[in-house]
């Protein structure tokens, strides 16, 4: 994060929430929204920053009930602009557009609501750098290799679907050559079924999640043929390091999710600049 992103920044008297889904079934230390929120905090921009989650505690409602700023920005810390982003949050907060006044426990409250920071145009190149940096650490070579994207895709909405399928063709634009296929938590191809996807030796998971929580960390890492209840496993993960294993006679290598990556919390900074901006232009 560079010294001066606080130049380009007016919210001395506004507060950030980052929101995010949760996961009440895994423990959530050291999940990117708290990493993030607190990196943000450090630069003493905001009156406040806070992390809020739908399912685990600290829950989104009590933590905006908390803030006593008069402007608060919430931001999904979210890939995509789907259901829960839409539906579930702005219920589970009483908000009523991108922009709700309200009277809180602390008064008159003006709660602008952005766009998930997945919707960020400087995502891509994130994504892009945090594989061919792997693949160049690793020595993977790009003709000898393919590349897995992973969404969570859903039934209630094809936002997820889509934004991982756009990301996929767009990060083949920033220097991946590697053939590049999807596969997805909720729906085809499953990523159980990645070996329908590709015959190469090896083969590289990036799983386009913000989050490191039990889909990260547990589900999708089981599903490849990794042992995600082994120490070593969980230590890298914690690192935002890759871990490798061989299965069949083929080299899997799986990505930390996307949320873990440092840069996205500049990400999450263009996010509340755009709200601003587009608040401001009204």
């Amino acid at each position: 994060m560079a010294d001066d992103t606080s130049a380009f920044l007016d919210f001395s008297a506004a507060s950030l929430l980052i929101t995010a889904h949760g996961s009440p079934s895994t423990t959530g230390g050291r999940t990117s929204s708290r990493k993030h929120a607190q990196t943000i905090k450090n630069l003493r921009v905001f009156e406040d920053v806070q992390a809020g989650f739908l399912t685990e505690k600290p829950f989104v409602d009590g933590v905006l009930d908390s803030m006593t700023s008069p402007e608060v920005y919430v931001l999904p810390n979210l890939v995509c602009a789907g259901y829960i982003s839409t539906h579930k949050l702005p219920q589970a907060l009483g908000l009523t557009g991108d922009v709700t006044e309200r009277i809180g426990p602390n008064g008159h409250q003006r709660i602008i609501l952005c766009k998930p920071v997945g919707t960020d145009p400087g995502v891509v190149k994130v994504f892009a750098s945090r594989i061919l940096t792997t693949m160049r650490a690793l020595q993977i070579e790009q003709d000898d290799c393919a590349i897995i994207v992973i969404g969570h895709g859903s039934q209630k909405s094809r936002a997820s679907f889509n934004s991982t399928t756009q990301l996929s063709q767009d990060i083949a634009k920033h220097g991946i050559m590697a053939p590049i296929q999807t596969a997805f938590l909720e729906e085809p191809t499953l990523i159980a079924d990645w070996r329908q996807l590709t015959d190469a030796k090896t083969v590289v998971f990036a799983p386009y999640l913000i989050s490191d929580g039990y889909h990260g960390s547990d589900e999708i890492p089981r599903d490849i043929g990794f042992d995600p209840k082994s120490t070593e496993f969980q230590e890298r993960l914690e690192q935002v390091l890759p871990n490798e294993v061989e299965v069949d006679g083929r080299r899997l290598v799986y990505l930390p999710p996307l949320g873990d990556a440092p840069e996205m919390a500049e990400l999450m900074l263009n996010r509340v600049r755009t709200a601003q901006s587009t608040l401001a232009a009204r």
